[in-house]
């Protein structure tokens, strides 16, 4: 992609949320995205449609980082001496990359745009999750296994929402154990 277009794409995606964390998603429109980059509109619509795109691509950039399958070091954590199979180093790894985001999370996730976004984390995680039940790290030999991936996915959304809830307190950690708790094969 051209740098200047790169460029700009990253002012709109700042300016999306800077406007996230302090309005409501219904109440923001494409003119306050506009104001916000220092753009015009002609340049908003050259890289997206919609309002509903740009989320689409803020998810995407969250989401794309959060489950890269790169262990490398970072400035919050590092885990690059882990292995990938490693479930529980994993979810405390997608826990910091999420904690990165978190005043960005807490604004999605107080709007109108939660649907979305925990539609958005679903597809995201689920083959993690899969991966999980075929190699027996959450499995539950009394349910079927679309009923296990469905509490899993549950769990983490009901793991990510308390966090919020809590002004993300919790260490990444502490998230984990909870995690594992809720889905724990006894």
């Amino acid at each position: 992609m051209d740098k200047r277009l790169t460029k700009t794409n990253k002012k709109i995606l700042v300016a999306f949320k800077q406007l996230l964390k302090k309005t409501n998603y219904n109440d923001i429109i494409i003119e306050d995205i506009i104001k916000e980059a220092d753009i015009v509109r002609s340049t908003f619509y050259r890289h997206y449609k919609t309002k509903n795109d740009l989320l689409t691509s803020v998810c995407k950039d969250i989401f794309t980082h959060v489950f890269s399958h790169s262990l490398e070091e970072e400035k919050s954590h590092d885990f690059s001496k882990s292995s990938m199979l490693d479930y529980k180093h994993y979810i405390t790894h997608l826990f910091y990359h999420l904690d990165d985001e978190h005043e960005l999370i807490h604004a999605i996730l107080n709007s109108e745009a939660k649907v979305f976004f925990i539609d958005s984390l679903n597809k995201e995680f689920t083959p993690f999750a899969k991966l999980c039940i075929k190699n027996k790290f959450f499995y539950n030999e009394k349910l079927p296994e679309m009923l296990m991936l469905e509490g899993i996915l549950a769990n983490f959304i009901l793991i990510i929402e308390y966090w919020d809830q809590t002004n993300f307190s919790n260490s990444p950690e502490a998230l984990t154990d909870y995690f594992l708790t809720l889905n724990y094969k006894g």
